[in-house]
């Protein structure tokens, strides 16, 4: 009786019942996801440290560029006139340059604190006006997003 006042089809049906349910299925996965994927987790932290990174120099893409090692690629040993820095071997006076191997399309303020409560040191981005008036020792507190499965901190921020 129903099918005959609305003019329904069996195929109607069936794609007007998917077209409900399939939209909150999707909606509760990405509230799952969200949840248990991530943990949000604040606190107070103390300054121990500040950098600059200037915006990466454009650089001409070359056509041939191999991200992996060869197969018959080496480690070779750092020279005495190479830091690391973040796990990035560079020469001192290219850190914090357009030729820094962290550098990105942009500038970055960052700012390196270590939590108080478990002692976990995270790299922070921050805004030129608040990494000017941050110093060293200086408590702040931070907000962050930590990865359940991998532990890794993500979305971190100075509030």
């Amino acid at each position: 009786m129903l099918r005959a006042k609305v003019r329904l089809t069996r195929s109607n049906q069936v794609t007007e019942m998917l077209r409900t349910s399939v939209r909150a299925c999707a909606i509760a996965i990405f509230v799952m996801i969200g949840v248990a994927s991530c943990d949000r987790k604040s606190g107070e932290a103390v300054v121990i440290g500040k950098e600059h990174i200037d915006a990466a120099l454009p650089t001409a893409g070359t056509p041939n560029a191999k991200s992996e090692p060869g197969p018959d690629a080496q480690i070779r040993a750092m020279a005495d006139d190479e830091i690391t820095v973040d796990g990035y071997v560079m020469k001192p006076r290219v850190r914090g340059t357009g030729r820094d191997p962290r550098a990105l399309s942009h500038e970055q303020w960052i700012v390196k604190v270590r939590m108080l409560g478990n002692g976990r040191t995270i790299q922070v981005p921050a805004d030129q006006s608040k990494w000017e008036k941050l110093r060293e020792n200086d408590r702040v507190k931070v907000s962050y997003r930590r990865g359940n499965y991998t532990g890794t901190v993500w979305a971190a921020e100075i509030e």
